[in-house]
């Protein structure tokens, strides 16, 4: 199925089946068929696509799992194929699915984007009206981001090369005060509005640093008493992830709750790297400590202390708190629900007495 032309999403299929034809016209890409089809199987894995076949258990349907597996065996041809194979299981490139900046690499994205552009040139649709609406659904209604974004895109001399009359087109879309920054160097002079809108950035971030130092040191004021904490974290080493092997090790675990919930005063060295993967993603602990800060918080603006105590131990957290902004794109996320094939039940790990409302009430 392949999606509207004037879909404004980056929707996979129809990107793939864009890049098939240009691959059929002799018009190839900077990229060949091969680097793209890689690019997209990983970015399907990043989003939790279901598999349309799974290794049968029934040996009935043995032969129909068998035709594809001898199918994705055979050598790669011109064309991107409309299915993959990833740990014994096979994905769909022919369904309609949209890529979200937020779970793919940045390499990647930029690529699905330029690739999402000249598709959109080639069915003379509109640049602008595909910029207005990614500017909400991948950049966080933020100008400024997106405008970032678009400035290093065409920056690159081989984006250059490739979008050709394009890259006019996206630089007039970037706001002039935007460019202005952008575009500023240290031998360049500031003009007013410019320096203005610098050092209201600075003190926005001083004022966001000592906040976060402050919190350093403090005890979070949790509903649930260390025990029910205790047995709620318990999942990171009870539960199985990659290789059978737990998220963390039982002692980790007890050095992150040795003294409750005080956030310390620096990281400990190394910090805890969780044994995560694609198929046990990392999305699902920062869901557990979302779960977890929705149930037992006692204060609504709590949740950045949470993190904050959280990044102290595990790797992969510190960064989103390095700025409001980046907290907040961090923050909008962190509640999405898991994967369907997500075999992880918190509902067991809450505390005993705790009562889980009912649907509707």
């Amino acid at each position: 199925m392949q999606s509207s032309p004037i879909d404004l999403h980056i929707e996979l299929s129809s990107i793939r089946n864009f890049v098939n034809d240009q691959i059929e016209q002799g018009n190839p890409l900077s990229f060949n068929g091969k680097e793209f089809y890689e690019i997209l199987k990983r970015v399907i894995i990043n989003l939790e696509s279901k598999p349309f076949l799974s290794l049968p258990k029934d040996e009935s349907e043995r032969n129909y799992y068998d035709k594809y597996r001898r199918q994705s065996q055979e050598e790669f041809g011109k064309l991107i194929a409309d299915f993959f194979e990833y740990e014994d299981e096979f994905y769909d490139l022919d369904r309609v699915q949209y890529a979200q900046k937020e779970f793919i690499g940045a390499g990647d994205f930029e690529k699905l984007f330029i690739i999402k552009l000249l598709e959109l040139k080639s069915n003379e649709c509109s640049i602008g009206e595909f910029l207005s609406f990614q500017q909400f659904d991948n950049f966080y209604g933020q100008k400024d981001s997106i405008d970032s974004f678009l400035y290093q895109l065409t920056e690159n001399d081989s984006n250059c090369r490739l979008l050709k009359d394009l890259c006019q087109i996206l630089r007039d879309w970037i706001d002039n005060q935007n460019l202005e920054i952008l575009m500023l160097s240290p031998k360049k002079s500031y003009n007013l509005e410019v320096e203005e809108s610098v050092i209201e950035n600075v003190d926005s971030q001083e004022k966001w640093n000592h906040e976060i130092e402050s919190l350093k040191g403090t005890t979070i004021n949790c509903k649930w008493d260390l025990d029910q904490i205790r047995h709620f974290f318990s999942f990171l080493y009870k539960e199985k992830s990659e290789n059978g092997e737990p998220y963390l090790k039982k002692e980790q675990v007890d050095q992150i709750l040795k003294n409750g919930l005080q956030i310390p005063d620096k990281p400990i060295e190394p910090l805890f790297k969780p044994n995560c993967s694609k198929r046990y993603p990392f999305k699902n602990i920062t869901f557990a400590i979302n779960f977890f800060y929705s149930k037992s918080s006692k204060k609504f603006n709590d949740k950045r202390a949470y993190y904050l105590f959280f990044s102290m131990f595990i790797e992969g957290y510190s960064h989103n708190l390095i700025s409001q902004k980046s907290y907040e794109n961090f923050s909008r996320n962190t509640s999405k629900s898991l994967p369907g094939r997500t075999t992880l039940n918190l509902i067991q790990y809450l505390p005993p007495d705790f009562i889980v409302p009912k649907k509707g009430l």
